[in-house]
């Protein structure tokens, strides 16, 4: 019997669940036809579609901790308004047994958010992207005004920087010591040789402390800094698998970046990623303490905890990028304050 009980449980949740997230996608999806029609008109309706679809597992990540809190709550209030709830725990079986499915069906929603954080989220926002360069008609393969570190006294800087081609204009080393620049070395051409080493043509080095300048065709300098190491700059930290945010974090590092950004984002997907289970957790109590046929008090639950969870994640967020917060204290701070509370709720449910 409790077998069957779990399946129509679980079953009940999942149709809830794939309901309001397929309606909350239409939604998405709608506003952003509209807003984007601009490439319809430049590109085709086929391009739009394409550009849309590829934002599409972005949007499901972020909603599914909703749809999944609409689910639980909504499920929950019909055994509660139909006596099911009370009937079951007439049996003997306790609310906590009761709600093992949506506890379960709230885990694979958090592993699926990691898989679509992981392996379709960079290659839906690459489309959309490369749409939008066609639109604007810029190029990827060119990067301006490039900034570097190489080792621990050595600045460089790229003015204009061609990745394909592998080649540069006026380019730039400043070595400093105490914070006091002692030597410059500009070239109005850049190319890159391989294996870290940068050629430099046209020179001219400038020996800061005696007042002196060299002037040479070319010059071969190991900066330690790989060309693909650069174009990291070319793609959003949104637009990132979490293996490669970790791995662009760590040659950032390398290159003296600063790497706040990308922390914020891989933290925050990792912490997005868990509150399916959270928002299961406080919406289980809410939704067994429904009133018998009052749907406004389910309605008004599941908005106002939508709208606190929203408002203070995102404060977190911007206090995070803005450097008043540490990424990993920012991204998962409001979901160790949510998941006290729900467990608290939890805790006090009637059984």
């Amino acid at each position: 019997m409790v077998k069957i009980l779990d399946r129509y449980v679980f079953s009940e949740g999942l149709k809830l669940l794939f309901l309001t997230l397929l309606t909350f996608l239409t939604i998405f999806g709608i506003i952003d036809f509209v807003s984007h029609i601009s490439i319809s008109m430049k590109l085709g309706l086929k391009s739009e579609l394409q550009f849309i679809s590829g934002r599409f597992p972005l949007y499901t990540v972020r909603v599914l901790p909703i749809a999944v809190l609409i689910s639980t709550v909504v499920t929950l209030s019909r055994f509660s308004s139909t006596s099911e709830l009370t009937v079951i725990r007439a049996l003997g079986i306790s609310t906590y047994r009761f709600s093992v499915p949506l506890l379960v069906l709230a885990l694979l929603s958090s592993l699926f958010s990691l898989l679509v954080h992981e392996l379709f989220v960079p290659k839906g926002l690459k489309v959309s992207s490369e749409i939008e360069r066609k639109v604007e008609k810029a190029s990827p393969k060119k990067v301006s005004e490039v900034w570097f570190k190489s080792g621990s006294r050595k600045f460089v800087f790229i003015r204009k920087l061609n990745v394909k081609e592998r080649r540069g204009k006026w380019g730039s080393v400043i070595e400093e010591e105490n914070f006091q620049p002692t030597r410059r070395i500009d070239g109005r051409e850049v190319f890159y040789e391989g294996n870290g080493v940068w050629k430099f043509k046209d020179v001219f080095i400038r020996d800061l402390n005696k007042l002196k300048t060299e002037r040479l065709n070319e010059l071969s300098l190991n900066l330690g800094v790989d060309i693909k190491d650069l174009k990291s700059s070319e793609t959003l930290p949104e637009a990132k698998s979490l293996s490669e945010l970790f791995i662009t974090i760590k040659r950032l590092e390398r290159l003296g970046y600063d790497t706040r950004q990308f922390q914020m984002e891989l933290y925050s997907k990792l912490a997005i990623s868990l509150y399916p289970l959270v928002v299961t957790l406080i919406g289980i109590p809410f939704g067994v303490f429904n009133p018998r046929n009052r749907k406004g008090y389910t309605v008004l639950i599941v908005s106002t905890l939508i709208v606190l969870m929203w408002v203070t994640t995102s404060l977190f967020i911007s206090l995070g990028k803005s450097g008043a917060l540490p990424p990993i204290y920012a991204s998962f701070a409001p979901l160790i304050l949510f998941t006290s509370v729900g467990l608290i709720l939890f805790g006090r449910v009637e059984t």
